[in-house]
């Protein structure tokens, strides 16, 4: 594997079995990396792959250590009573939408090798709701939420649901700071001080499935929202800029939970929890209006 690459990326293999299927890894990658880019530079492909951190897992890899969320699936009985939107569809919206522009921009996050995805797309949908409100960014913690879910269903670092981790912040009544209970990326023994929770959660909410424009309603009057996906290709793992738009992406599954934060007239814009050299420094630009990649398929939040 090149050097640089290992450096950059803050690689380091002290088994020589483990770099060598590293090094093949990377190299498929790379080859399909190559092969991608061509079609992005003659126009028939939207988005741009690149080396990353991941650019040295096979997709079996990445999807095993990275790609952990347990979908969150309508449940007619129990979810009927969450479901918010109705009459906003139809709203008067602006074209464009980038809570980034209004001052909600966070710091880069990188969940590593814990499937707590679940964890910081909901934590965040909280941040975002409390700088809609207060015009100030407060960040809260996701190690809560990793180590002290599990009763309500959750498994840690092996992965969770956007349902269960509402459930759970229903239950529990409140965040944590970051400062206070901050991430690890493993899980630890539930340590949550309620006397140091900061927000009050009451309630949660989730919408129409499959509706984009209720997501686009909510966008602008609630603020930002968590979102499952799906993750699996190996495009999506070495994403790199442009507008993601892989026929190949099923919307019938979802294994990944992203932060909604915005639109444009053609694509979603999302954050992830890889670093800030995954995609558009840490966020992605995803087609709009097709569902893709399932996209639409379930999106929540905490009703703060």
């Amino acid at each position: 594997m090149n050097i640089k690459v290992l450096v950059r990326y803050h690689k380091n293999f002290s088994v020589s079995y483990r770099e060598e299927r590293h090094k093949k890894a990377f190299q498929e990658n790379l080859d399909e990396i190559v092969k991608h880019n061509e079609a992005f530079k003659n126009g028939s492909s939207s988005f741009k792959i690149s080396s990353n951190s991941l650019a040295d897992l096979s997709n079996q890899q990445y999807l095993k250590h990275f790609v952990r969320l347990v979908d969150s699936d309508f449940d007619e009985a129990t979810d009927q009573e969450n479901i918010v939107g109705a009459g906003l569809e139809h709203g008067d919206y602006p074209s464009r939408l980038d809570w980034r522009e209004k001052g909600f921009v966070t710091k880069p996050m990188n969940q590593k090798s814990c499937g707590s995805c679940y964890a910081f797309s909901i934590g965040h949908s909280v941040e975002g709701q409390i700088f809609k409100r207060l015009n100030r960014i407060i960040e809260l913690s996701t190690q809560q939420i990793v180590d002290c879910s599990t009763d309500y269903g959750n498994h840690g670092c092996a992965g969770g649901s956007l349902r269960t981790t509402l459930k759970y912040l229903q239950k529990s009544g409140g965040l944590m700071r970051e400062v206070d209970y901050p991430y690890n990326a493993k899980q630890n023994k539930c340590a949550y001080d309620p006397d140091l929770a900061i927000v009050n959660i009451t309630s949660w909410a989730i919408l129409p499935r499959k509706n984009e424009n209720v997501m686009k309603a909510i966008l602008n009057e609630v603020g930002p929202i968590a979102v499952s996906i799906n993750a699996s290709l190996r495009t999506f793992q070495l994403y790199s800029k442009g507008i993601y738009d892989d026929k190949d992406c099923s919307s019938n599954t979802v294994n990944h939970a992203m932060l909604l934060i915005g639109y444009d007239e053609h694509s979603w814009i999302l954050k992830n929890w890889w670093g800030r050299k995954w995609g558009e420094k840490g966020y992605m630009r995803i087609k709009r209006g097709v569902n893709m990649c399932g996209i639409s398929n379930y999106a929540a939040y905490a009703v703060v």
